[in-house]
């Protein structure tokens, strides 16, 4: 998803939006990975074949980290958002763990990115807690964290149970501990994915609408709008 034609802006926006503008593709190029969408998942691929001595090219159909990366809440969260009990019904217990598993290394690889390119971007290691809504009464939210607790320790995660948190009328309720969890200033962190990138030779094309991708037998050819 791309939300760049969309007026809000986030903090992340106000704080570091410069500098994220790229050139629109007006030429036939060749490379050897083209990655369509230059949010955090693609350009963190395109990191990583970078890395690695490809030569990458990414098009997105608008601003660069444009979309939702730039309205995230910033939070690097290594448990299912829909939670691991739901997950673990519809895709059985293996699939849960090794959802967590993948989670909780994606959070690690940003963590050691950041430290090896020293990249200033708030990275910080934090707890997280799953408390009750407003009006859920506590016994209810205590029976479904139960459920919650059995899956999320089948899939191994990293979570305990708690009591209370710092907020009016919630100081004695059940709540789910979700240790070494992460947040970090996203765009800070796109900034410096996207120069270790173009260092390597990557290229980067904003307002670049991809239409059709078709395999042929020398290569795959992706065509753009107009």
């Amino acid at each position: 998803m791309n939300a760049s034609d969309e007026k809000t802006r986030s903090l992340w926006m106000l704080e570091d939006g410069a500098g994220l503008d790229a050139p629109r593709l007006a030429e036939d190029l060749t490379c050897d990975v083209v990655i369509v969408g230059a949010g955090i998942a693609g350009l963190s691929v395109a990191y990583e074949l970078s890395q690695i001595g490809k030569e990458v090219v990414v098009l997105d159909r608008g601003r660069i980290a444009g979309g939702v990366t730039a309205r995230t809440t910033a939070h690097l969260a290594p448990v299912c958002d829909d939670g691991v009990a739901e997950l673990t019904k519809i895709r059985g217990g293996a699939m849960a763990a090794k959802f967590q598993a993948s989670q909780v290394a994606a959070v690690d690889r940003i963590e050691a990115i950041v430290a090896k390119h020293k990249i200033a971007c708030d990275f910080r290691r934090l707890d997280a807690f799953l408390f009750p809504a407003p009006g859920m009464a506590f016994k209810d939210a205590r029976e479904a964290q139960d459920e919650e607790y059995k899956a999320l320790r089948a899939a191994k995660a990293d979570v305990e149970k708690a009591k209370g948190v710092p907020l009016t009328g919630f100081e004695d309720a059940p709540v789910l501990r979700y240790a070494n969890q992460a947040t970090f200033h996203p765009l800070k962190y796109i900034k410096a994915l996207i120069r270790e990138i173009e260092g390597n030779g990557g290229r980067l094309f904003a307002d670049t609408p991809v239409i059709e991708a078709e395999e042929r037998a020398d290569g795959v050819c992706v065509k753009i709008e107009g």
